[in-house]
């Protein structure tokens, strides 16, 4: 199975989304200021008309077969920001009350 690099930063923003619409309302959040994401990526050129050079992550313990694809390991750093180009807070998920 071939997860395209998009889908995976698709999948890391929609799991964002998730912890700051979980964190409404608690007492305790927590801003992400940044995230870097450390992939392992097969790289394949096509010689089809439309195929190109797709990017693509290795699944665990899965390695890229054949001649035209290489694997790589690829890190990008991410800032998380919200639509509005606001910090991302999410909940702690212990629901902790700091005194004052």
């Amino acid at each position: 199975m071939e997860i395209g690099l998009a889908d995976t930063i698709r999948a890391l923003r929609q799991e964002l989304a998730t912890a700051m619409a979980d964190g409404e309302g608690s007492p305790v959040r927590l801003r992400v200021n940044s995230v870097k994401l450390d992939v392992e990526v097969a790289v394949t050129a096509s010689a089809e008309a439309n195929g190109g050079v797709r990017f693509w992550v290795v699944s665990a313990g899965g390695k890229a077969a054949g001649s035209t694809t290489a694997t790589h390991t690829v890190s990008l750093e991410l800032t998380a920001e919200t639509d509005q180009g606001g910090a991302v807070l999410t909940s702690s998920d212990a629901g902790v009350l700091l005194p004052d």
